[in-house]
């Protein structure tokens, strides 16, 4: 339990390093069946992405959908994702996280996909 709380402190305390940038993003799983976001991250890097509920939405199951080929993804919670590469791994990558949420009457599912450059 120590060891993942210490990964955990380390990866919270690396998501504001200015290597990792995503581009932002429309996303509303009642009305986006899937959208893609660009990432540009560098091998040593954490990248963490995070999204939260806009006004009325409430999110019924968030996941990973789809894990990196070259690189590892953790789940840090509901809604925030670290990604990061495989040692010496450089070049493309992407991972898909799927998202269902409630607004008002009315539900919805959609997938978010990370196109990842390592650079």
């Amino acid at each position: 339990m120590r060891w993942f709380l210490a990964i955990a402190l380390f990866v919270f305390a690396c998501e504001a390093h200015a290597d990792c940038v995503i581009s932002p993003v429309e996303f509303f799983p009642d009305r986006n069946d899937h959208v893609s976001a660009q990432v540009r991250t560098d091998p040593e890097s954490f990248c963490v992405s995070s999204f939260r509920e806009g006004p009325g939405y409430h999110f019924t199951s968030v996941s990973v959908a789809l894990p990196p080929k070259h690189g590892v993804i953790a789940t840090l919670g509901e809604n925030r994702f670290a990604y990061h590469a495989l040692p010496n791994d450089r070049g493309r990558d992407s991972y898909e996280i799927r998202a269902c949420a409630d607004v008002g009457k009315r539900h919805g599912c959609s997938r978010l996909t990370y196109l990842v450059t390592v650079d």
